[in-house]
């Protein structure tokens, strides 16, 4: 027999698994200050938790909070185990939670963003991949920042941490390529499209780079360059081939062993090996 758990138990039940593993523990009161429920109503969901996992969670009633803490055998069911994921959930849902559990401002969850996408330019976006659309739009770039008239056809959004992206197939080009969605103006839908995203072999490519500590640094400074990023060593980031230069200037990634430390703390090993997946600008 299937267990089928509702939507609104699956969120309350992640809050749950949130708390317990980054918190160190979960009671009713913080539940109820996050829902704005009855704490003796709330205390029902921990009890059906527990019932469902048992394993997972111990009452520990030598706490001052009285709380029901994870046990060594805890394992999640509904959330990802990343402290972006337990920010994003607790921020996204009551920042009361947070200011009277810990104070106010204690968490920020971002660096404000300069700008977001036009909803208009993403609707049409979102549409066309929808329904495998081509589009016309005006596309503006440094050489050409009045812009050109182009026809693409989307299948894919993303975001290099700063911008916003439309990964589609350009017919002026004749290849796939990346577009920045803030230089992108007058949109409107032409014909069906036959480039799918199973066409795009540098999307569907996941390499990897390979990162260590600039070779200029001290051994106590490269210490503490992978301390910083939760590493004891040379490490490996996978990303999509169409991603990579992106992953590589999001993360202040040097490209040569003569890379500025101060600037380039880490370098990536294999960047013979990703060349190919460099990009030039979008002309």
């Amino acid at each position: 027999m299937v267990d089928i758990i509702n939507e609104q138990l699956k969120v309350r039940f992640k809050a749950i698994e949130y708390m317990a593993y980054w918190e160190g523990g979960v009671n009713a009161s913080r539940l109820s200050r996050l829902f704005g429920i009855n704490a003796n109503l709330i205390g029902r969901v921990i009890k059906e938790y527990r019932e469902r996992h048992p394993l997972n969670l111990v009452y520990d009633a030598k706490d001052a909070e009285k709380i029901y803490i994870p046990t060594e055998q805890f394992s999640p069911h509904y959330i990802p185990l990343s402290w972006s994921s337990y920010s994003g959930y607790m921020l996204s849902h009551s920042n009361e939670h947070i200011k009277q559990l810990y104070g106010l401002d204690t968490i920020a969850d971002h660096i404000a963003q300069i700008s977001n996408p036009d909803p208009v330019i993403m609707r049409v976006l979102l549409k066309a991949i929808r329904q495998n659309r081509k589009i016309s739009l005006l596309y503006r770039s440094r050489s050409n920042p009045a812009g050109l008239r182009r026809e693409i056809a989307p299948h894919a959004i993303s975001n290099d941490g700063i911008r916003w992206h439309c990964r589609a197939f350009c017919f002026k080009r004749n290849d796939y390529a990346d577009f920045n969605i803030g230089r992108m103006n007058d949109l409107s839908f032409t014909d069906k499209s036959s480039k799918p995203q199973e066409d795009d072999v540098l999307w569907r490519r996941i390499v990897e780079i390979h990162i260590d500590a600039n070779p200029c640094l001290s051994e106590t400074e490269r210490n503490l360059v992978f301390h910083d990023y939760g590493k004891k060593d040379q490490f490996v980031i996978r990303t999509r081939a169409a991603l990579v230069d992106y992953t590589i200037q999001f993360y202040r990634l040097g490209r040569s062993v003569d890379a500025p430390p101060k600037a380039h703390p880490l370098i990536v090993k294999n960047i013979d090996q990703l060349t190919p997946y460099l990009f030039s600008e979008v002309d």
